[in-house]
Protein backbone atom coordinates (compact mmCIF):
# COMPACT_ATOMS: atom_id res chain seq x y z
CA UNK A 1 0.00 0.00 0.00
CA UNK A 2 1.04 3.76 -1.17
CA UNK A 3 1.72 5.52 2.44
CA UNK A 4 3.62 8.68 3.42
CA UNK A 5 6.73 8.26 5.51
CA UNK A 6 6.15 10.44 8.84
CA UNK A 7 10.40 11.59 8.34
CA UNK A 8 10.87 12.58 4.55
CA UNK A 9 7.38 12.76 3.43
CA UNK A 10 8.04 10.74 0.31
CA UNK A 11 4.95 8.49 -0.91
CA UNK A 12 6.48 5.27 -0.95
CA UNK A 13 5.40 1.58 -0.93
CA UNK A 14 6.13 -0.31 2.16
CA UNK A 15 7.16 -3.60 2.56
CA UNK A 16 8.28 -3.70 5.90
CA UNK A 17 8.95 -1.12 8.63
CA UNK A 18 11.72 0.66 6.62
CA UNK A 19 10.96 3.70 4.59
CA UNK A 20 12.40 2.93 1.26
CA UNK A 21 13.01 6.41 0.21
CA UNK A 22 15.49 7.65 3.68
CA UNK A 23 15.71 4.16 5.22
CA UNK A 24 13.93 5.31 8.26
CA UNK A 25 12.14 2.96 10.42
CA UNK A 26 8.28 3.94 11.06
CA UNK A 27 5.49 1.90 11.80
CA UNK A 28 1.62 1.52 10.43
CA UNK A 29 0.36 3.86 12.76
CA UNK A 30 2.67 6.93 12.06
CA UNK A 31 2.27 6.64 8.41
CA UNK A 32 -0.25 8.80 6.66
CA UNK A 33 -2.04 8.53 3.70
CA UNK A 34 -0.31 8.61 0.18
CA UNK A 35 -1.53 12.17 -1.93
CA UNK A 36 0.62 11.35 -4.75
CA UNK A 37 2.08 14.85 -4.46
CA UNK A 38 5.00 14.92 -2.50
CA UNK A 39 8.11 15.00 -4.95
CA UNK A 40 6.40 17.11 -7.22
CA UNK A 41 5.92 20.16 -4.76
CA UNK A 42 9.63 20.13 -3.94
CA UNK A 43 11.45 19.38 -7.71
CA UNK A 44 9.58 22.08 -9.02
CA UNK A 45 8.30 19.84 -11.83
CA UNK A 46 4.52 20.04 -13.15
CA UNK A 47 1.88 17.89 -11.46
CA UNK A 48 0.12 17.86 -14.28
CA UNK A 49 -3.57 16.43 -12.59
CA UNK A 50 -2.94 18.96 -9.28
CA UNK A 51 -5.47 20.80 -10.76
CA UNK A 52 -8.08 18.46 -11.72
CA UNK A 53 -7.40 16.49 -8.41
CA UNK A 54 -7.74 19.44 -6.07
CA UNK A 55 -10.90 20.98 -7.65
CA UNK A 56 -13.17 17.44 -8.24
CA UNK A 57 -15.28 15.96 -5.30
CA UNK A 58 -14.90 12.66 -4.78
CA UNK A 59 -18.35 11.82 -7.19
CA UNK A 60 -16.76 13.66 -9.99
CA UNK A 61 -13.58 11.70 -9.63
CA UNK A 62 -15.21 8.17 -8.97
CA UNK A 63 -17.48 9.55 -12.47
CA UNK A 64 -14.03 9.79 -14.55
CA UNK A 65 -13.25 6.49 -13.44
CA UNK A 66 -16.61 5.50 -15.10
CA UNK A 67 -16.34 7.53 -18.01
CA UNK A 68 -12.64 6.25 -18.50
CA UNK A 69 -14.23 2.90 -18.69
CA UNK A 70 -16.99 3.42 -20.99
CA UNK A 71 -14.86 5.27 -23.35
CA UNK A 72 -12.32 2.10 -23.08
CA UNK A 73 -15.74 -0.39 -23.08
CA UNK A 74 -17.75 1.23 -26.48
CA UNK A 75 -15.24 0.96 -29.08
CA UNK A 76 -12.83 -2.37 -28.05
CA UNK A 77 -14.81 -5.05 -29.97
CA UNK A 78 -15.04 -2.99 -33.26
CA UNK A 79 -11.59 -2.55 -32.69
CA UNK A 80 -11.09 -6.46 -32.25
CA UNK A 81 -13.01 -7.01 -34.92
CA UNK A 82 -11.43 -4.68 -37.11
CA UNK A 83 -7.99 -5.34 -36.23
CA UNK A 84 -8.95 -9.36 -37.10
CA UNK A 85 -10.38 -8.73 -40.48
CA UNK A 86 -7.19 -6.45 -41.49
CA UNK A 87 -5.26 -9.81 -40.79
CA UNK A 88 -7.18 -11.83 -42.77
CA UNK A 89 -7.08 -9.32 -45.72
CA UNK A 90 -10.99 -9.11 -44.99
CA UNK A 91 -12.00 -5.27 -44.87
CA UNK A 92 -15.42 -4.60 -43.97
CA UNK A 93 -16.01 -0.59 -44.51
CA UNK A 94 -18.86 -0.42 -42.05
CA UNK A 95 -17.04 -1.91 -39.97
CA UNK A 96 -14.42 0.36 -40.54
CA UNK A 97 -16.81 3.35 -40.15
CA UNK A 98 -18.71 2.09 -37.49
CA UNK A 99 -15.06 1.93 -35.60
CA UNK A 100 -14.31 5.55 -36.53
CA UNK A 101 -17.81 7.02 -35.68
CA UNK A 102 -18.06 5.32 -32.62
CA UNK A 103 -14.16 6.76 -31.55
CA UNK A 104 -15.23 10.06 -32.33
CA UNK A 105 -18.45 9.74 -30.55
CA UNK A 106 -16.67 8.54 -27.50
CA UNK A 107 -13.95 11.49 -27.54
CA UNK A 108 -16.66 13.88 -27.88
CA UNK A 109 -18.56 11.90 -24.46
CA UNK A 110 -15.21 12.52 -22.52
CA UNK A 111 -15.41 15.99 -22.79
CA UNK A 112 -18.85 16.17 -21.66
CA UNK A 113 -20.96 16.62 -24.67
CA UNK A 114 -24.30 16.09 -23.74
CA UNK A 115 -25.39 14.91 -27.40
CA UNK A 116 -22.81 12.74 -27.45
CA UNK A 117 -23.87 11.48 -23.65
CA UNK A 118 -27.23 10.24 -24.88
CA UNK A 119 -26.19 9.03 -28.56
CA UNK A 120 -23.90 6.85 -26.34
CA UNK A 121 -26.77 5.51 -24.38
CA UNK A 122 -29.35 5.19 -27.03
CA UNK A 123 -26.37 3.25 -28.91
CA UNK A 124 -25.66 0.85 -26.51
CA UNK A 125 -28.79 -0.01 -25.45
CA UNK A 126 -29.72 -0.82 -28.68
CA UNK A 127 -26.60 -2.82 -29.10
CA UNK A 128 -26.99 -4.87 -26.00
CA UNK A 129 -30.43 -5.76 -26.40
CA UNK A 130 -29.83 -6.54 -30.15
CA UNK A 131 -26.22 -8.85 -28.98
CA UNK A 132 -28.72 -10.77 -26.71
CA UNK A 133 -31.20 -11.23 -29.00
CA UNK A 134 -28.83 -12.33 -31.45
CA UNK A 135 -27.48 -14.80 -28.59
CA UNK A 136 -30.84 -16.17 -27.81
CA UNK A 137 -32.23 -16.44 -31.17
CA UNK A 138 -29.58 -17.83 -33.18
CA UNK A 139 -28.13 -20.05 -30.63
CA UNK A 140 -29.19 -23.49 -32.13
CA UNK A 141 -28.45 -22.29 -35.96
CA UNK A 142 -24.44 -23.25 -35.90
CA UNK A 143 -23.13 -20.81 -34.08
CA UNK A 144 -20.38 -21.70 -32.05
CA UNK A 145 -19.91 -21.48 -28.31
CA UNK A 146 -17.44 -18.76 -28.52
CA UNK A 147 -19.90 -16.44 -30.77
CA UNK A 148 -22.69 -16.76 -28.22
CA UNK A 149 -20.38 -15.92 -25.43
CA UNK A 150 -18.83 -12.87 -26.92
CA UNK A 151 -22.54 -11.80 -28.13
CA UNK A 152 -23.72 -12.20 -24.49
CA UNK A 153 -20.40 -10.53 -23.24
CA UNK A 154 -20.55 -7.56 -25.10
CA UNK A 155 -23.74 -7.48 -24.69
CA UNK A 156 -23.93 -6.94 -20.78
CA UNK A 157 -21.12 -4.78 -20.97
CA UNK A 158 -22.90 -2.32 -23.55
CA UNK A 159 -26.28 -2.61 -20.99
CA UNK A 160 -23.67 -1.72 -18.41
CA UNK A 161 -22.23 1.29 -19.99
CA UNK A 162 -25.68 2.35 -21.09
CA UNK A 163 -27.20 2.32 -17.26
CA UNK A 164 -24.14 4.12 -16.16
CA UNK A 165 -24.45 6.91 -18.35
CA UNK A 166 -27.93 7.33 -17.97
CA UNK A 167 -28.71 6.60 -14.09
CA UNK A 168 -25.30 7.29 -12.23
CA UNK A 169 -25.01 10.64 -10.72
CA UNK A 170 -21.62 10.60 -10.62
CA UNK A 171 -20.87 10.28 -14.69
CA UNK A 172 -23.35 13.06 -14.12
CA UNK A 173 -21.56 15.21 -12.17
CA UNK A 174 -18.13 14.28 -14.34
CA UNK A 175 -19.59 15.37 -17.47
CA UNK A 176 -20.69 18.57 -16.19
CA UNK A 177 -17.12 19.24 -14.87
CA UNK A 178 -15.78 18.48 -17.99
CA UNK A 179 -18.20 20.56 -20.11
CA UNK A 180 -17.53 24.08 -18.22
CA UNK A 181 -13.59 23.26 -17.71
CA UNK A 182 -12.84 22.20 -21.11
CA UNK A 183 -12.34 24.37 -24.16
CA UNK A 184 -14.34 23.47 -27.19
CA UNK A 185 -13.68 20.58 -29.45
Amino acid sequence: MIQKCPHCQADVIFSRDICPACGHPSQDGERGEATYLGEAKTDGRPVYNLGIETTMTARQRHGRILVGLICGAIPAPLVAHTAVYLVWFRVSVWVLLATFVSTWVVFHLWYGRKWARWVVAIGTLTAGCAGLYQAVLRRGTGMNAVEIMAYVVFALVYLWCSWQLLRCQDVKEFLGYQRNHTPEV
